[in-house]
């Protein structure tokens, strides 16, 4: 099955989501891909609409290959098997995370402009969105960092997964999507239009969920 766009998605996410109706929801949700989506649920669920990032923390003879992972609140988690398989240093995780972490402020700060500060996530129950999970590395720290900020409940929502990943993301947290193909391929490979959003329309996106006057 493939979607039509990502706001299709998010509507058919949406109505997976129906058990959460009536709870004080937040919906988290990862840029670029998953804005889109996590607009629909947001207005779908009155709820409001923010950002969330988490980035790979790659080993420095292979950078594609993960030893942990950074979050947008500074929080580090690491795969302590492979970095101590692999002797890397504390000084390279420091720099690397530093430099992650770095790089994200400055992207959320560039797409949350006018939004203030982040809200506060205590006793909610927070969507955390993406358009689909490939991996779940970045999903799990994100949501590792999001649990320490006390919500009631943290629930992965996404529109695609592979078959093989479910149980181990539903053993992270909750999770709610609409397919899991045993043969995944490339998130975007489920979606007839996958453009990537320049950031006028990420900051469009927030904006508009949040100006609602259906927002609780």
């Amino acid at each position: 099955m493939k979607f039509r766009n990502r706001l299709e998605a998010g509507r058919l996410l949406s109505r997976e989501l129906r058990l959460y109706r009536g709870r004080d929801v937040i919906v988290l949700t990862i840029p670029r891909g998953g804005v889109p989506v996590g607009f629909e649920i947001a207005g779908d669920f009155h709820a409001p609409l923010d950002l969330v990032m988490s980035k790979k923390i790659g080993a420095p003879f292979n950078p594609e290959m993960a030893i942990g992972a950074v979050t947008w609140n500074g929080a580090v988690m690491l795969d302590q098997e492979m970095v101590d398989r692999w002797q890397i240093s504390r000084d390279y995780i420091g720099g690397e995370a530093r430099r992650i972490m770095g790089d994200m402020k400055r992207t959320l700060d560039g797409l949350r402009t006018g939004m203030g500060g982040f809200p506060k996530l205590y006793g909610r129950t927070v969507f955390v969105v993406d358009d689909g999970i490939a991996t779940g590395a970045t999903m799990i720290a994100a949501v590792e960092a999001i649990r320490d900020q006390g919500p009631k409940e943290v629930v992965i929502a996404t529109p695609v997964i592979p078959a093989e990943l479910v149980d181990e993301l539903k053993y992270v947290a909750p999770l709610v999507y609409v397919q899991a193909p045993e043969d995944f391929e490339a998130v975007g490979e489920y979606y007839q239009e996958s453009e990537t959003l320049s950031d006028e329309q990420v900051r469009e996106f927030l904006l508009l969920a949040n100006s609602s006057d259906l927002v609780k």
